[in-house]
């Protein structure tokens, strides 16, 4: 059970394996590769029912699940059909203009990565895409959202901050994350002025800021 990846919600957490982008700075590093799954959806179906009554929520997230949207489609469906109340997240790094299109109607929330100005450092994929494809919650009227910027200096630069304020403009939520070292040869985390600077610049650019360390 996760107090915080839900906000607001006590919340169970399910990771897909496989991810079609190559950060550094990746936590679940060991999710990666697409590895055959340990967990069958009848042992999730089934905690859910033991826990219902103090979850409020699930989280999907990875990896990326959108490499596996059909499988998820028919699982978020089953979900919802069995608890109708039971509120769904799905953490996603945009790249699927496809799978978002799916689960807008489907899933309650929705976290969406925004990691730096330029994704040919990392991944096949242009930072125009990504930003259309954020776009689309607002042009589907997906209320429940968030931008989420994992501050690693050297995708998120500080002689940046602006050019994302201005790419993200009108935005409802962006969060600000905090990057942790994975070893010593790592760069060193903004430090915490730094992190409100960006957020001061934010704040005059979307509806919602917040700092998550």
């Amino acid at each position: 059970m996760s107090l915080v990846d839900y906000p607001e919600k006590i919340s169970t957490v399910v990771f897909t394996s496989g991810c079609n982008m190559d950060c550094t700075y990746c936590h679940n590093y060991e999710l990666k590769i697409m590895k055959e799954g340990t967990i069958h959806e009848s042992e999730i179906i089934n905690y859910i029912r033991e826990k219902k009554k103090v979850l409020d929520g699930i989280v999907i997230t990875g990896g990326e699940p959108s490499l596996h949207m059909n499988e998820l489609i028919k699982f978020i469906k089953k979900i919802k059909k069995e608890f109708p109340s039971f509120s769904i997240k799905v953490d996603t790094n945009g790249s699927s203009k496809k799978f978002i299109k799916e689960i807008i109607p489907i899933v309650d929330f929705i976290a969406i990565d925004f990691k730096g100005t330029d994704y040919r450092i990392f991944s096949e994929y242009d930072t125009e895409i990504i930003l259309e494809n954020i776009a689309l919650l607002d042009d589907y009227g997906h209320d429940n959202y968030e931008i989420r910027i994992t501050m690693y200096p050297d995708y998120v630069k500080e002689e940046d901050f602006l050019k994302i304020a201005e790419l993200l403009k009108g935005k409802k939520r962006v969060i600000i994350q905090q990057y942790r070292k994975n070893n010593d040869s790592d760069p060193e985390p903004y430090k915490k002025e730094i992190l409100s600077k960006f957020s001061y610049i934010l704040k005059d650019y979307v509806k919602y800021v917040d700092i998550r360390e």
